[in-house]
């Protein structure tokens, strides 16, 4: 593919695992990801260093703090992936094409052009290449689908973003 007229086009319809991928990802992402580590760290730090000169309730609460981090909000986070992905099945995928000029996004019978300053940031994470509209919406691509394209999205996304709104690209 010639550097005059780069294009790279995907279709995307994301699948419930990708979508709890996304929901983990943020939900434990900037200040509260920190915080949920250090709650976690800590409380398996004291259970495993203070056993025996903790109180039982003690240890049912910092038991209940690593329960609710590991396994409460991920099983909680599953249903409502579960839902989304359902509903996404009865729409058409989503088709992002990226070029020098921007994005086009379309969807069945509708879509539109979003310019690359427009555009909030691109990431990749877990597997997926997650490109923000704006803080609401996002949209994922796996990257197991780009095949040979993926290099030359990413320098094409390098070159077109900011450094600060290409993360890990």
């Amino acid at each position: 593919m010639g550097d005059a007229k780069r294009s790279f086009t995907f279709k995307t319809k994301p699948t419930v695992k990708e979508l709890w991928k996304f929901s983990m990802y943020f939900a434990n992402k900037g200040l509260r990801g920190g915080v949920n580590i250090i709650l976690v760290g800590g409380s398996l730090f004291l259970l495993l260093t203070r056993w025996s000169q903790l109180e039982m309730f003690q240890r049912l609460m910092l038991f209940f703090i690593i329960f609710l981090f590991v396994i409460w909000q991920p099983a909680m986070l599953y249903p409502k992936c579960l839902r989304q992905a359902k509903e996404l099945e009865k729409q058409p995928p989503l088709i992002l094409t990226f070029s020098e000029e921007g994005v086009e996004v379309s969807q069945g019978e509708e879509g539109g052009h979003i310019e690359w300053k427009d555009v909030g940031k691109i990431e990749a994470v877990g597997g997926m290449m997650i490109v923000y509209g704006d803080r609401v919406h996002a949209s994922l691509i796996p990257i197991s689908s780009m095949g040979a394209d993926e290099e030359g999205f990413r320098k094409l996304v390098r070159e077109k973003l900011p450094k600060a709104r290409c993360r890990r690209i």
